[in-house]
């Protein structure tokens, strides 16, 4: 072979080999190129160590315990009206008054009806006392005297004897006795009915039983007389006559015990009627007490519903009081937390109307029943009011329940997180690729999410994750 060809080849296999060489590095540029634009941009953030604390929100309008709208007991004008909306009243303070003075006047008459009927009381029992004693006295001195008259009689009849010249002599001695009785007793009985002791009734008895013992008397002097000097056919007459009348006065004496059951109907009678007096005066002053409506307990004036001059009938409304010293809620609770919440636990509570302060509460009652279809539970949350009284019943209150606190643990941002399939999931970037991960989630709160599947100082997606695919290439654009 000639020199000059010999070279040529040599140029050749040089210009080969170098191109070669050429192509294998321009493969991975080539290669590189192409992931290049094939990657995807992202945003991401490191997982970092920190603690969690999972809550639960319970939401709900704040109501106070005690909420009572005060109202009238009874019709009329309100004549005072005492507190304004706003103003504190204690248990017992006046509210509002209304117009007394009827009220006072019937009770003016009412103790005047107990007055009077206590002394027809006094009256009735008075005579009660009396008259079964002048009663009994009448019987037996009616008695007595028609032993006398029929005496009298036997003896005229019989003619007159030594012996019952005596008995003439006694009989007008006992009639002279009877009648000094019974002239003492109609005394007696004056006196008593001058004083208003007994009715006019008993004391008309006790005349007619002091003329029977007068005309008793001068029947046994006639008596007497006649025994000394001898009886008449119209003595005899006379005689029989006294015993008629006798009897009859015996008849009327023994009647006259009637008026014992009389009486004691009689102050039956007046007691009831003292009763009826006292329970009127009772109802009446009972009825001016009424007309005070006074605060049934420590509240606040929520609302004033009438005014001085207002017309009220009985149970109109006056005020509306409330209990602002404590207050609650009432919020729905998942039953899925029902094994975390116990009663008693701390609530963290906060109203729109004070943004920055936080009010202490507690878990107060855990109701027994589900409170719809969704099986949620109804808790009742009490929180103490401030001495400057801040809350109000209405407001909206935020609550949250520390559940538990994880500390020191992974944490990844819920902007990370993908939900696929009912499984969690984020993007891990490993060597410029996205690497999923399947999450088991343990915790989480507003911000972030505490789960198993992911490391400390790992790198995961938060922006972007939803374009990517498992090993996807990936630019990160933003740290």
């Amino acid at each position: 072979m000639k020199p000059k060809t010999i070279l040529s080849l040599s140029v050749i296999a040089i210009a080969v080999l170098t191109l070669s060489a050429c192509g294998r590095r321009a493969a991975p540029v080539a290669q590189a190129e192409a992931n290049e634009a094939t990657a995807v941009s992202v945003a991401v953030a490191e997982v970092k160590a920190g603690n969690l604390t999972e809550v639960a929100t319970v939401t709900g309008d704040l109501s106070a315990y005690n909420d009572t709208t005060v109202a009238t007991k009874i019709g009329g004008r309100i004549a005072e009206m005492r507190v304004r909306e706003g103003d504190r009243v204690s248990k017992g303070q006046v509210i509002a008054v209304q117009d007394q003075t009827d009220l006072r006047l019937q009770l003016l008459q009412a103790e005047a009806a107990i007055r009077s009927a206590e002394a027809n009381l006094k009256q009735a029992e008075i005579a009660a006392q009396v008259t079964p004693a002048q009663t009994e006295a009448q019987i037996e001195s009616a008695r007595a005297a028609l032993r006398s008259a029929q005496a009298r009689l036997r003896a005229l009849q019989t003619g007159a004897r030594p012996q019952e010249r005596q008995q003439a002599e006694q009989a007008l001695n006992s009639a002279r006795a009877n009648f000094e009785l019974q002239k003492a007793n109609l005394e007696r009985a004056q006196q008593l009915y001058e004083q208003g002791a007994i009715p006019k009734q008993q004391l008309d008895a006790q005349r007619t039983a002091y003329e029977s013992a007068q005309a008793q008397l001068r029947q046994a002097e006639e008596a007497l007389s006649l025994v000394r000097e001898g009886p008449r056919q119209e003595e005899i007459e006379a005689a029989e006559q006294a015993v008629k009348q006798a009897q009859e006065a015996l008849r009327q004496a023994e009647l006259n015990r009637s008026q014992i059951d009389l009486n004691r109907e009689r102050v039956a009678t007046a007691r009831a009627a003292l009763a009826q007096a006292r329970a009127n005066y009772a109802y009446l002053k009972n009825q001016l007490e009424d007309t005070v409506i006074r605060a049934p307990f420590d509240s606040v004036v929520a609302d004033r519903m009438v005014d001085v001059g207002s017309m009220t009938g009985q149970g109109t409304p006056v005020a509306r009081i409330v209990t602002l010293d404590r207050l609650y809620y009432e919020a729905v609770l998942p039953e899925t937390l029902l094994k975390d919440v116990r009663v008693g636990m701390p609530v963290d509570v906060r109203v729109d109307a004070f943004p920055n302060r936080v009010f202490r509460g507690q878990v107060e009652a855990i109701y027994p029943a589900t409170a719809d279809q969704a099986r949620n539970l109804r808790v009742r949350v009490s929180l103490t009011n401030p001495s400057d009284l801040p809350l109000k019943t209405g407001l909206f209150a935020r609550g949250e329940i520390v559940l538990r606190t994880y500390q020191n643990v992974p944490l990844v941002p819920k902007l990370a997180l993908i939900e696929r399939g009912g499984a969690l999931r984020v993007f891990v970037v490993e060597s410029g690729k996205a690497k999923a991960r399947t999450l088991k989630l343990v915790a989480s709160n507003t911000e972030t999410v505490y789960a198993e599947g992911v490391k400390l100082g790992e790198t995961v997606v938060v922006r972007g994750q939803d374009l990517l695919s498992d090993d996807q290439p990936v630019r990160i654009v933003e740290q």
